[in-house]
């Protein structure tokens, strides 16, 4: 019997690991607010503005909090590693609410690639207009699912 194949990640500096949690706490407080974000993730602001810095590193607690704030908060951090983070159990939504989310994704990317080139100023765009609609994807994805298996 063949083990399966999980790829293995390699440790990563800290430089790189600051450069990313820095990411995170730049990109999630001007989405939800600096206060928001911190009041979730337990952060004070000090501690928010340095990571933003790179200056330093923040808590476990704090860091893992902020998924509180944005279950995406650590995509920055866990693709380092090859990983995501996915909610155990997802609420399907509106239905129509996701709908008109596909429909800024499809003029947003038809929007972006206009030109023929897709580039990385483009990809950071369409990162965050999509980062909004991958969980409630999954959600309808993950409602199928419990429905196959008679959960539903």
């Amino acid at each position: 019997m063949a083990d399966k194949q999980v790829s293995q990640a390699e440790p990563q500096s800290k430089t790189k690991l600051s450069s990313a949690i820095s990411a995170v706490c730049c990109r999630v407080p001007n989405t939800i607010g600096r206060g928001t974000f911190a009041d979730k993730a337990a952060f004070d602001e000090v501690t928010i503005k340095r990571a933003m810095a790179g200056l330093s590193l923040p808590a476990a607690e704090n860091l893992l909090n902020s998924l509180a704030a944005d279950p995406s908060s650590l995509d920055e951090v866990l693709a380092l590693y090859g990983l995501h983070v996915r909610p155990a159990l997802s609420v399907s939504g509106c239905d129509m609410q996701l709908a008109a989310l596909l429909g800024r994704c499809a003029a947003e990317l038809i929007e972006r690639i206009s030109d023929g080139i897709r580039c990385h100023n483009d990809t950071l765009a369409l990162a965050e207009v999509f980062r909004a609609v991958i969980p409630k994807l999954q959600s309808v994805v993950d409602e199928a699912d419990r429905i196959r298996v008679g959960e539903d």
